[in-house]
């Protein structure tokens, strides 16, 4: 049985609609869980995601498009997700 671990979640923008509570989670994973796991215990569509960081640093390819190859998750871990975020070309805003 593989080892569990535990990694703090925050999700922004219009990916809050998939929580109770606008507050960070913290949830329980196998050892080198894919961040696509997370999105795909909570629900979200990979989709919706537009914005990925894994302990600060981007961890998707393009804007809504699928994580990066090789990334796994560790015990305390923060994985932060996010939707369109509000004035950027994902709500096609004008960008200059």
């Amino acid at each position: 049985m593989p080892a569990m671990i535990e990694v703090e979640v925050h999700l922004y923008n219009s990916l809050v609609r998939f929580v109770r509570k606008y507050e960070p989670l913290r949830i329980s994973l196998p050892e080198g869980a894919a961040p696509s796991e997370v999105a795909h215990r909570l629900g979200i569509p990979e989709r919706e995601i537009y914005a990925a960081w894994h302990n600060g640093h981007n961890i998707l390819k393009s804007f809504g498009g699928s994580f990066e190859e090789g990334v796994r998750l560790g015990h305390g871990d923060r994985l932060a997700l996010s939707g369109p975020i509000p004035f950027s070309r994902a709500y096609g805003a004008p960008v200059c």
